[in-house]
Order: C-alpha cells, then sequence, then structure tokens
C-alpha cells in the first residue's frame, strides 16, 4: 500500500507538467492510509458532531467505516446522501444557504480534496487567495500594497450568487482537461447533483456547488482558474512600456537646478539652488498619461475580485466590458451590477473588509553612493490599507456608545466567572484588531476601540460584585496600563492573564506569510498524528481487547464530561476528545465499568 506521502507528493510534482492528464484516479481510493489522512484531518472540527440527513455524526467512525467505504466504491454502489440545508445571516441581513453533509460524505469529500489539492494546487495562480494552504485575506491585501502602487483606476468585481450559479457541466468539462478518469468525475458529478433537504422535503440541484462542503472550496478555486488564467494573458496584452516618459515641465525644471548648481558653485550662494530644487521636487517625474505606459493588476478571494488599472478610464470601461462577455460566455457567471463598479484612485474602495486609498503625501530618502548623497522622493501614489469607519462602529456598538465613547456592562456575561469574562473580550477584541493588524490606522483606532473595551469589562466586572469601576481597576492593576487576574490551582504554579487594553500588545506591521512554491509541499503529509496511530493500533483502550474493528468514541468537547464515570474521568485526564473502543464497548458506552470488569474476571 503506498504512503499518502509519496503518493500526494507524485501527483504535485506530476501535475507542474501541462502535458500530463492523470488516469486511474479512482483507484487511489482504495488506500486506507489516504482514508485515514483525510480522517484525521477533519476529526478534531466540532461540526462533525452535527449529524446530517442519516442522523449519524462522526461518533462510531474507524477503520470499519472505512473499508465499508471501500468495498462500496468498489463495488460503484456508493451514493452520496442529500445535505442537509440551514440558514445563517449575512452582513447586510440575508441569509446565506448552507448545507450539512453527513460524515460519511464528508470523509469521502475530504479524500477528494485531497487528491485533487494536490493536482491543482501547483497550477493555481499566484493572484488567488481564497480557500488555499499558506493563503488568506492577509496574503491578498499584502499583494495588493505591494505590487499596485500608481493606481490610476479600480475595478471592483464581484459575482453574482457565485455559489449558486456554478454550471456543473462546464466545472467537469474543466475538470476532464487534467484528468480523464470517468469514474472519478462520475463520483464528483454525483456529490454536485446530490441535492438537499430542507424542511423534510427534497430539492434537487441542477447548478452550484454546496456552500458547507469540505469539497466546495477547491471546485470553486478550479471553476475560476480559468478567470484567472484568461485575466493573466490580459495583462500580457495590455502591460506596455517598462517605465513612464519624463514630463517636459520636470525636464525644463531639472535643467533650472543644474543650472543654479553650477552658479552656485562659483559665486557660493545656493538659496536659488536650494529654492529651485524644493520646486521641482514637488513636481511629478513622469508623465501620468503616457500613451507608451501601460499597467494592469488581477488579484482574487473566493468570487471577489479587485482590478488595477494604470491607464485611461476609456480602457477600464472597455476591460469591465470584456469581464462580463467573458464571464456569461466562458463561464456561464454574472456580475453584479451593484457590486461592480469603476473607481478612480483618489477614492476609497472596499475589498475584503479594508478601505484602500491612494496615499497622498510623500517622503524624501536620502542614499549614499559613490558620486556622493543623493535625495530622492518615496512614496508618491502608495497605496494605505485602513479600518473602515463603518466596521469599526459596528464592532464598538457592541461595548458602548461611540459618541463619546463610554463603555457599558454587559449583562448576559455577569452569571461568568472573572476569568471567563477576561478571556471573551480578549478573543472578541483580538480577532477583530488581528484581522485588522495590516492596516495603516490600527494604533491610531485600536486606541479609542481598547478605551471602550477595557471600560466595558471594568464595569462588567464592577456590576457583577456591586463594586465601582474604581475598585475593580485598582484591585486587577499590575502596572502601566496592565491589568491581570491571577488563577492558583491547588498544587499548581500561579497563572496570570492579561486583559488586551493597550496597543503595545497587539501584533502590528506586514505579516510574512510563506512565499507560494511550485515544488510539492510534502511536509503537511508526512506525520501521522496520534489519533491515526491509535487506530492502527488495532486495540480498544478500555478493555484492551484486539479483536474486531476498532471505532472512534467522540464527544463535541471535554467540558460536556461531567467525570462521574470513570472512563469519562480517563478522557478529562488525558485531555482527549476521542477514545478508540472495540465494538462491543462502543455500544455499551453508559456501563463501561462493568465491561471493564468482566474483562479482568475473564
Amino acid at each position: 500500500m503506498q504512503q499518502p506521502t509519496i503518493l500526494l507528493a507524485i501527483l504535485s510534482k506530476m501535475a507542474q507538467k501541462p502535458e500530463v492528464q492523470f488516469d486511474k484516479l479512482f483507484q487511489k481510493f482504495y488506500n486506507v492510509e489516504l482514508w485515514l489522512l483525510a480522517y484525521q484531518q477533519i476529526a478534531p472540527k466540532p461540526g462533525n458532531m452535527t449529524a446530517g440527513v442519516d442522523g449519524k455524526t462522526i461518533d462510531k467512525a474507524g477503520l470499519k467505516l472505512i473499508t465499508e467505504m471501500i468495498v462500496d466504491l468498489k463495488a460503484s454502489r456508493y451514493t452520496p446522501c442529500p445535505a442537509r440545508r440551514v440558514y445563517i445571516p449575512k452582513a447586510n441581513g440575508c441569509l446565506r444557504p448552507l448545507g450539512i453533509p453527513s460524515f460519511r460524505d464528508k470523509l469521502l469529500e475530504t479524500v477528494l480534496k485531497l487528491i485533487l489539492e494536490a493536482i491543482y494546487e501547483p497550477i493555481f495562480s499566484n493572484s488567488s487567495h481564497g480557500f488555499r494552504p499558506e493563503r488568506s485575506c492577509h496574503t491578498a491585501l499584502e499583494q495588493i500594497k505591494r505590487e499596485m502602487t500608481g493606481t490610476r483606476w479600480w475595478i471592483e468585481g464581484d459575482i453574482k450568487g457565485f455559489f449558486d450559479h456554478v454550471n456543473c457541466e462546464t466545472l467537469l468539462r474543466i475538470l476532464s482537461k487534467r484528468i480523464t478518469d470517468k469514474r472519478f468525475l462520475h463520483l464528483i458529478g454525483q456529490f454536485l447533483k446530490a441535492g438537499y433537504v430542507e424542511d423534510w422535503k427534497f430539492y434537487q440541484t441542477y447548478s452550484g456547488v454546496p456552500q458547507g462542503g469540505n469539497l466546495s472550496p477547491l471546485l470553486a478555486n478550479v471553476y475560476l482558474n480559468e478567470l484567472d488564467q484568461a485575466m493573466h494573458a490580459k495583462l500580457a496584452a495590455f502591460n506596455k512600456g517598462k517605465a513612464r516618459k519624463t514630463s517636459k515641465e520636470y525636464r525644463r525644471a531639472s535643467g533650472r537646478v543644474e543650472r543654479a548648481k553650477k552658479k552656485a558653485r562659483q559665486n557660493g550662494d545656493w538659496t536659488e539652488y536650494k529654492a529651485l530644487r524644493k520646486q521641482m521636487l514637488s513636481i511629478p517625474s513622469g508623465e501620468l498619461q503616457d500613451p507608451g505606459y501601460r499597467r494592469l493588476f488581477y488579484t482574487r478571494y473566493a468570487d471577489d475580485f479587485l482590478v488595477a488599472v494604470i491607464g485611461t478610464k476609456a480602457e477600464a470601461v472597455e476591460l469591465k466590458a470584456w469581464l462580463e462577455h467573458y464571464l456569461r460566455d466562458e463561464l456561464q457567471l454574472e456580475l453584479s451590477a451593484e457590486k461592480t463598479l469603476i473607481t478612480h484612485a483618489r477614492k476609497r474602495v472596499r475589498f475584503l473588509g479594508y478601505d484602500i486609498t491612494r496615499w497622498k503625501g510623500q517622503r524624501m530618502v536620502r542614499t549614499q553612493t559613490k558620486r556622493g548623497p543623493i535625495t530622492r522622493r518615496s512614496g508618491a501614489y502608495q497605496l494605505r490599507l485602513l479600518m473602515p469607519q463603518d466596521k469599526i462602529g459596528a464592532f464598538a456598538k457592541i461595548y458602548g456608545d461611540t459618541r463619546n465613547w463610554h463603555g457599558k456592562h454587559r449583562n448576559h456575561l455577569l452569571n461568568l466567572s472573572e476569568l471567563e469574562i477576561l478571556l471573551i473580550y480578549n478573543a472578541e477584541v483580538r480577532g477583530f484588531l488581528g484581522y485588522y493588524s495590516l492596516a495603516d490606522n490600527l494604533t491610531k483606532e485600536a486606541h479609542k476601540i481598547l478605551w471602550l473595551t477595557t471600560g466595558s469589562f471594568f464595569r462588567t466586572i464592577a456590576g457583577k460584585h456591586q463594586s465601582t469601576v474604581k475598585q475593580v481597576a485598582r484591585s486587577l492593576k499590575r502596572g502601566p496600563g496592565r491589568y491581570v487576574i491571577t488563577i492558583q490551582p491547588e498544587g499548581k504554579p500561579i497563572k496570570e492573564y492579561e486583559l488586551l487594553s493597550s496597543t503595545r500588545q497587539l501584533k502590528k506591521g506586514v505579516i510574512n506569510y510563506h512565499q507560494p512554491d511550485l515544488k510539492p509541499n510534502v511536509l503537511k503529509y508526512k506525520s501521522r498524528t496520534e489519533l491515526g496511530k491509535r487506530l492502527l493500533a488495532q486495540q480498544c483502550e478500555w478493555c484492551g481487547t484486539r479483536e474486531g474493528m476498532m471505532e472512534v468514541h467522540h464527544v463535541r468537547k471535554l467540558g460536556n464530561l461531567t467525570g462521574k464515570a470513570a472512563w469519562e474521568r480517563q478522557m478529562i485526564q488525558r485531555r482527549r476528545k476521542t477514545m478508540v473502543l472495540c465494538e462491543q464497548c462502543h455500544g455499551i458506552a453508559p456501563n463501561l465499568e462493568g465491561r471493564r470488569r468482566e474483562i479482568l474476571v475473564e
């Protein structure tokens, strides 16, 4: 049996050759080690304890389930279950449909994802950042700030109802360009057309990829990779010239400066030279509307994309029209008329929750050369990433009044302990400010937010103990701007939990991520987790028997265990949400103590 490490690394290496087509992929499903790798990836997620339409969860999963699924796949009798549809609220007040697949389907989707990711990840565009390893919203924003300097026009792109309008036949046609295994493609088609159940009624699906499935984000990237490749071809055709032509006004000013410099060397009076040089540095050196210099930049995150145009508005309008026609004719998709806009770089554009604007200032950089020191301008037309005021207001109003930035107490937290309240505040604030860690105005805006949240925390604790804010602050203060709750468990050292209340505690600046590498990244496949080793050990962790197939008992979280039963205490002591059991022990989980005594007597 081939190790998953070797199998996925070989697929990744082969994928780098454009002429290679993949056949006999369906046989990879017969590899038990690959299934264990998929199982280990999804096992820690609490969502696996949510039942699908078949009423089953991850509980009782193990080698027996994997073996049964492989047998069904070999016999071509595996059929995906329809997803259970629920709705979650969106930021604009609407509801987003979400499909909850059965655990069996979720496990098989993860195996499919491992194979497809190994094939497609090496050939995806560097401009794509959504739902990819080592990439995120921050990598997309960092790329925008680094590459799109000098932008004249923005095209904000948003695809209308993308996940619901993906054409299944087009997606399978795109997959068939690299994959020729018909059984493999047929299985993906079954998942796409499995349908969903809502209010106990079955609905057939004819288009779209189900939101909520493990495979859907990767299939969405495969689909939109066609747009990425078309945009790269457009970039190559659009880009023109190596640099802007020097403007006539700047050349005249530069000539005046040179003449003033020669004159100053003769008479020793540098006043005129300094005044003329200062005037020259206020004039743009390049011709802003140079027809011989054009640039186009493109970044995409899921179905949202941003195009930067260094050119005329007419060229931006023409490019937007081309995008509309390409998406409609080639991918059967439609751009959202309300969200797809052409904006001048003087104005702000919103992308991934950040406001992107052009910096109006400039810096003077003095560098030493062989000919002496040279002063140059730096920063003109640079981009700034800003925290939007509406996002700040929406977050801050939970904690108090944003008109005077006065914090309020939160009644629904009063029944929790002081430590739990502190950890909730820290998690909420760190999550919001952590996302905006790339913002150039982070420190300025974070001061107001932290003042509000700290005041809200003090008032919540004061309300809990019927005390005053001043007394609470004095009791928790451990230094300038430092507030700590101290806990000392019995027989253990003292632990301090600090409130996030100062900008000094924030991680500011550019976040560095690993650069994309076309070589196969095999490190993520090289280690088998503890759960996989325990399953392959083929031994019940309660009674010790090695007979029969083992199953894994799962709990959503350790906090749900009372510790009254011995098997619960064992899970709590080992800090494990799983326990590998034989079928007989798993069937009588509430009476495991009696089962162990029977084994010992025998």
